[in-house]
């Protein structure tokens, strides 16, 4: 940006605070992974919410080599997420040279809306990528894994929102650079709070983590959606989903660190180091001094690794008691007998780390009354039949960690007779 160009915005932003009307924090510099480029007739775009590509080069006719944007963070710096638009390619066989071994096939949108992997034939190694289009296919979009940007992910919450009368949506505060941090609550108000568990979810403390917000939809729209089983959830649990924690890296299309090259996940022994993680604490700590004091909390994460499955981190003693090992164990069990999506292959354990951790505060301050657990997703092959794992695979695994609470907390059951008829014993 020319020098008088940024003086002049640097103007309107100063008075726009002045009256109120922008947050606080808001940062002016252009972000190096927000590009737009042509090159031999291709316009290749990540300048959008969650895009990210930090260069592009030509490396012969109809070749490109892209660079991935390498995050700088004070735990180092952070590479694999990628995502970005072509335009230009109608009728084209073009190459990518670009660095995707974390997943072996990546996504591709050929309409704007919806997401495939490539094939082998299309994504023949782990740093090339082969794509043919027709024609008429003028457009292409490609990511690491399915995306779900910051406005991607809150206008499919708001629909479930907007789709249910017992649920409900509010800013619970500000990230870094003054993006909302939405929090939705589900509860059947026609049945009293004193009787019912609080359970507590939220996704993407990294920002390249999207199988955690895929599964967080598929929790969420389990829990508000209008069937005998979601309103059988409300009428016994009050959720809240926190959809974004890392939304400014989500946004810019990081692949771990915030907007300050800070670890989210990490500050739980200073939680107010950061607003991302200072605003969930602030919450948590309102919900455990009320009537109705979490019971679950879910942080859903993703991991690189061809593991066999997904996993949750299950804490073992000594850092943890023994009976909490076994309250863990059970609402693993819980989600295993829920769904044909996860069987438990790839059980990871650990010791938990006495602070900097979101279950490591809520361990220190409440012990075994918070079963506080993350879930990992993988980016490689479902266990049903070994074909690559898809979004609607993780919205599933997220649906079924809800419905695992009826088995968790040993809720009045839900039995489905022959003739397909859900019956409810109070």
């Amino acid at each position: 940006m020319k020098s008088s160009k940024r003086k002049y915005l640097l103007i309107l932003l100063l008075a726009g605070a002045m009256l109120g009307i922008l947050p606080s924090r808001v940062l002016t510099e252009t972000f190096p992974q927000k590009i737009t480029k042509t090159l031999q007739g291709i316009t290749f775009d990540s300048n959008y919410d969650n895009g990210s590509l930090a260069d592009v080069m030509e490396a012969g006719t109809d070749i490109f080599t892209c660079i991935i944007y390498e995050e700088p963070g004070e735990l180092g710096p952070k590479k694999y997420w990628f995502r970005f638009k072509l335009s230009g390619v109608g009728g084209m066989s073009i190459t990518l040279n670009i660095d995707h071994f974390q997943n072996p096939r990546p996504v591709i949108s050929l309409d704007g809306k919806k997401w495939r992997r490539l094939t082998s034939m299309e994504a023949p190694s782990g740093s090339k990528i082969i794509l043919s289009l027709d024609s008429g296919q003028n457009n292409a979009e490609l990511a690491f894994f399915y995306p779900s940007g910051v406005e991607e992910t809150y206008d499919r919450v708001q629909e479930y929102v907007n789709r249910c009368d017992s649920a409900t949506s509010k800013v619970l505060g500000q990230s870094f650079q003054g993006r909302d941090m939405v929090l939705v609550t589900a509860t059947d108000p026609e049945f009293p709070d004193d009787a019912k568990h609080r359970v507590w979810m939220h996704s993407r403390a990294h920002a390249g983590e999207a199988t955690g917000t895929l599964a967080m939809l598929g929790f969420l729209d389990a829990v508000t959606t209008d069937s005998l089983v979601g309103r059988h959830l409300r009428r016994y649990c009050i959720f809240n989903v926190l959809p974004l924690q890392n939304v400014d890296g989500v946004f810019l299309g990081h692949t771990r660190w915030d907007s300050q090259g800070i670890d989210p996940e990490r500050q739980w022994g200073n939680p107010s180091r950061i607003p991302e993680t200072e605003n969930i604490q602030k919450a948590v700590d309102e919900f455990m001094e009320g009537e109705n004091p979490i019971e679950v909390a879910l942080n859903m994460h993703s991991t690189v690794g061809n593991f066999e499955d997904t996993f949750f981190y299950k804490h073992l003693y000594p850092s943890v008691t023994t009976n909490f090992e076994a309250i863990q164990q059970r609402y693993i069990d819980a989600v295993n007998h829920a769904t044909n999506l996860f069987d438990n292959l790839s059980l990871q354990t650990s010791q938990l780390n006495s602070t900097i951790f979101i279950e490591s505060y809520f361990w220190n301050n409440w012990g075994e009354a918070v079963m506080a657990m993350t879930h990992e997703g993988h980016f490689y092959h479902r266990i049903t039949d070994q074909e690559w794992i898809t979004d609607y695979d993780y919205h599933q695994l997220g649906e079924a960690m809800a419905l695992a609470m009826i088995e968790y907390f040993d809720l009045p059951p839900v039995i489905l007779d022959s003739r397909g008829l859900f019956w409810f014993f109070y």
